[in-house]
């Protein structure tokens, strides 16, 4: 009878001692319960689980800003310089005056002539401009008066008429009007391609 009333008692021994031992197989490191862990250790692990992933910030590079009222803007032989039309307006006097900027989107000063001496420098970003009248197959150099050309004039910028980084000049020059019936011109202005089939405005 001893020995049937012991074998019973001998395997719950041994199944506590096996739940016992298998604590041994994980860390050999105490493992705190949330009872364990005083009130501080509780907030430590709660907020590394809440506090989210840092996100990588895109870099972001800033366009330089266009004049969105600009009828075309070109590339100017110096780099980093743009140029944009603004306007072709027919005027008094059977002329048109066209209206066009420089901009230098450059860290660097830019020269747009070199060379240049006397009082013609102060015309040099206008008065070598000219339109085509393509239907007549005309050219219409800026017209002068008293041996100046009409145009305006940029002394303030030196003889070599020197633009500032991120500066733009705003510049204009008047030309003898085509045929009232023609709509359209075509601007050659040094350092750029030709900008074709410009609308004149009244």
């Amino acid at each position: 009878m001893s020995n049937r009333k012991s074998a019973p008692l001998a395997l719950t021994s041994l199944s506590l001692a096996m739940i016992l031992c298998s604590g041994c197989l994980g860390s050999s490191e105490p493992q705190k319960s949330s009872r364990d862990m005083s009130s501080e250790e509780r907030a430590e692990v709660e907020t590394a689980k809440e506090q989210p992933k840092p996100e990588s910030t895109p870099v972001r590079r800033t366009a330089h800003k266009r004049n969105v009222n600009a009828i075309a803007i070109e590339p100017h032989e110096l780099d980093s310089v743009e140029v944009a039309l603004m306007r072709v307006k027919r005027s008094s006097g059977n002329t048109l005056n066209i209206y066009w900027t420089y901009t230098n989107n450059s860290s660097e000063e830019k020269k747009l002539t070199k060379g240049c001496h006397g009082w013609p420098c102060n015309y040099r970003a206008a008065s070598d401009a000219y339109i085509i009248d393509n239907v007549n197959q005309k050219k219409h150099l800026v017209v002068k008066a008293d041996g100046k050309p009409i145009t305006s004039n940029q002394s303030m910028l030196g003889r070599e008429n020197t633009l500032e980084p991120g500066a733009t000049i705003n510049v204009w020059a008047k030309f003898p009007a085509p045929p009232n019936d023609i709509e359209t011109i075509s601007l050659y202005l040094p350092g750029i391609p030709p900008i074709e089939d410009v609308q004149i405005t009244e």
